[in-house]
């Protein structure tokens, strides 16, 4: 049995999987006999199954392939639990990743077996003892996606010195959005059954001491198109884990605890469901300048520090300083009270202990959203919405909540607290009464009709958001990112840091991407039509685009890296490459283009004056710390200070003025 939210009425019907959902509180939903996808698994997998594990593994199959099919791909080669990535393309057809999707996810058709999964991709931490603990997770994940049926099963798993894959399970059947959107009607009984699955699904993940951190109504998906498809967990936090176990690692010269680099912050749409203890600390507004706008990333300041050396020019000279000293120390201070409240926090409270609660934070703040359509602390701009998380109030408004139970707001109200001690575990929100009963406390009837016109509304921004960043990322230029931004402060008069997306429309056909413009309307504007504007924190977008476009930079180095040390035939090691080698890398026109690519065409920089000023600071770097060989991770950090040194010229900087260029795009300055 399943999350059983029906997709093929369209109109109220409680079909037989909802009626045992609401009436029927036992284990009846993990009957079922039969293998995973009708797949019987072999001997060598069968016997190190556990004999106490549920009942409930087992579904339908719904991957087109026949029973021995599954399996083939296992039996006809020795597969090891961790796979060399070379392996991936040759065993499975790699599908273009979907704009509207996460950026490090897409499909994937294995060659033999035609059967789609799910890819996953994340960046290793650099740290040994981070890289243990990533091993250590992806093990936990893979014990466990054999055993249940609420998490998704993930296949293979195929790394390098850069990257880890994870082939899941694919999910066919929509997420919660889509599957309440192809309603009618909803009801408050029927939130409560998506609620109890999702919290079930996290039980079995906590139980097996595995927790996500920053939950969203994304992180699950239906198996199928079937109504009575069970609803899976299909994502694990393993971005946000990576950031933090290299943070902690390298505390002080890696990454910056404080403002994780991961493109889910600066979506207004998924950070609205983190908890406060993982959410980054609201940033002061400007109090100079034309308007109000973000505070640089700290990590961009440290890249902006480490930068200046590069910046010395053949005479002498430094440009001049676009950093506002009282900003840099204002950053300073505020980062210096975050980090000592963290490490307090951290000594007070079990590190799992508030990943855990973070986890029933995010339940709560979903169970908002499928109340009333809107998520607690939303607002149009990034900083606004820090602000809420940290203030964790959190408040009822009529007439949303006016046919909503008093169960189904003490059980968002005690998930909602704002100190990770006072929420319940995953197995008490199980137990509260609201979930019990399936809010059999509640009026009768679908909700008010603004609960499909909000929900709508606010997927229609998510997707707005995701697709945008995406499909910007690889388009813009750096002229373009100040462009843009000039071209957004135009339009934002109240300088509020955000616009409508018809706005965003007007700015991007006015920059020459009418095909996007164009695509926003088809794509959402259109097929959701409804009364009310989505809001765009182009802020936070700028910085969104900037994450996606450092990732895209490393990803296709890494793969030319690779490519270039192959086939110089002398033996390096892997992931690294020899001071006396750097001319086999710079000599190479794809490589060249690339870092050509990430620098202003304003500039007028020659091809060679990069490739040889890239040269003799990589060779002072190994020269500095006395070694004879450069890591991947190192020579791309050092590469992509070098191409930031670019500056657009000054003249187009004092278009917005000195205060803009300060304090606004600190990612692209």
């Amino acid at each position: 049995m399943g999350a059983g939210v029906c997709c093929v009425q369209k109109h109220l019907d409680f079909s037989v999987d909802w009626i045992s959902d609401l009436h029927l509180h036992g284990d009846q939903g993990n009957s079922s006999s039969s293998p995973p996808w009708g797949i019987t698994p072999p001997p060598h997998l069968a016997r190190s199954l556990p004999s106490s594990a549920p009942s409930g593994v087992h579904g339908n199959n719904t991957s087109g392939m026949s029973p021995q099919a599954g399996w083939e791909s296992l039996d006809g080669r020795q597969q090891q639990p961790f796979e060399a990535a070379s392996l991936l393309p040759v065993l499975y057809e790699i599908r273009p990743p979907e704009f509207d999707e996460s950026p490090h996810t897409t499909t994937v058709v294995h060659r033999k077996t035609e059967a789609t999964r799910r890819l996953s991709s994340f960046q290793k931490p650099q740290g040994v003892a981070a890289q243990e603990r990533l091993r250590s997770c992806v093990n936990s994940l893979q014990q466990l996606g054999s055993v249940v049926d609420n998490v998704a099963k993930i296949h293979e798993v195929f790394e390098d010195y850069m990257n880890v894959h994870l082939v899941s399970e694919h999910c066919t059947g929509g997420s919660v959005y889509e599957r309440i959107l192809e309603r009618q009607y909803f009801t408050e009984q029927e939130s409560a059954v998506l609620v109890k699955h999702m919290l079930e699904a996290l039980l079995t993940f906590h139980d097996h001491h595995l927790y996500h951190g920053c939950l969203t109504p994304d992180s699950f998906r239906f198996l199928s198109d079937s109504p009575h498809a069970p609803l899976k967990l299909v994502d694990f936090g393993i971005e946000l884990k990576v950031h933090r176990w290299e943070a902690v690692e390298h505390l002080g010269g890696g990454p910056d605890l404080q403002n994780p680099h991961c493109p889910q912050f600066f979506e207004t749409c998924r950070l609205v469901f983190c908890a406060p203890e993982f959410a980054p600390p609201n940033q002061p507004k400007r109090r100079t300048g034309r308007g109000s706008l973000s505070l640089p990333l700290a990590a961009d300041i440290q890249d902006w520090q480490a930068n200046w050396a590069w910046r010395v020019n053949d005479a002498g000279k430094n440009q001049d300083d676009l950093l506002d000293e009282d900003l840099l120390a204002d950053v300073i201070d505020e980062h210096a009270d975050w980090l000592e409240q963290q490490q307090q926090q951290d000594v007070a409270c079990d590190y799992t202990r508030r990943l855990a609660a973070a986890d029933v934070w995010s339940i709560g703040a979903m169970a908002f959203l499928l109340l009333c359509g809107y998520p607690p602390f939303f607002a149009p701009s990034r900083n606004t919405i820090l602000a809420r998380i940290h203030r964790g109030e959190i408040s009822f408004d009529p007439p949303f909540w006016s046919k909503i139970s008093e169960d189904a707001k003490s059980f968002v109200s005690s998930c909602l607290q704002t100190t990770c001690w006072d929420r319940p575990s995953i197995r008490e929100a199980l137990e509260h009464p609201w979930i019990q009963r399936l809010a059999d406390s509640s009026p009768s009837g679908a909700m008010f009709t603004s609960f499909m016109l909000n929900l709508r509304r606010f997927y229609r921004t998510s997707l707005i958001e995701m697709y945008v960043a995406n499909m910007l990322a690889t388009k813009f230029r750096r002229e373009d990112m100040h462009d843009f931004f000039s071209r957004c402060r135009e339009i934002d008069m109240c300088n509020t840091g955000f616009f409508t997306a018809s706005d965003l429309k007007h700015v991007l056909t006015a920059l020459g991407h009418g095909s996007v413009s164009e695509a926003i309307s088809a794509r959402f504007l259109r097929a959701f039509r409804h009364p009310g504007e989505s809001y765009i924190d182009y802020v936070a977008l700028l910085d969104s685009i900037y994450l996606r476009q450092q990732r895209l930079f490393e990803e296709e180095l890494w793969r030319h890296f690779q490519r270039v040390c192959q086939s110089s035939g002398r033996r390096q090691e892997a992931g690294r490459i020899s001071v006396v080698d750097l001319n086999l890398l710079f000599s190479d026109p794809v490589i060249v283009g690339l870092l050509m690519r990430e620098i202003p065409e304003s500039a007028g920089i020659e091809e060679a004056s990069v490739c040889q000023r890239a040269q003799n600071g990589l060779r002072q770097h190994c020269t500095g710390k006395g070694v004879t060989q450069l890591d991947f991770h190192t020579l791309a950090a050092l590469l992509l200070k070098l191409v930031r040194t670019y500056s657009v010229p000054k003249d187009l900087i004092n278009l917005w003025g000195v205060g803009e260029a300060e304090g606004g795009m600190s990612t692209v300055l």
